[in-house]
């Protein structure tokens, strides 16, 4: 497997990217800053686009959550 720091003698190819910027945005591997900016620009902005997904999913969930919650204090209390 190609290391995921490579330097700009060894750019990664682009179906590699995704599964990098995942692995950058779960924290296992650092933000390769040896890159070239042909390279590094797209693998931040997949980084960008997993944070993003992953903060706008939580968001979601949490608002289910209350919802869900509201709704069930609303039954309870409905019949008391």
């Amino acid at each position: 497997m190609n290391n995921p720091n490579q330097s700009e003698a060894d750019p990664v190819s682009a179906e590699r990217l995704p599964q990098i910027a995942e692995m950058i945005a779960d924290g296992e591997i650092p933000i390769p800053v040896d890159w070239p900016d042909s390279h590094l620009h797209p693998l931040l902005d997949l980084v960008h686009a997993a944070r993003r997904r992953r903060l706008v999913h939580f968001i979601a969930r949490t608002i289910a959550s209350e919802i869900r919650r509201e709704a069930r204090r609303r039954e309870q209390s409905d019949v008391t």
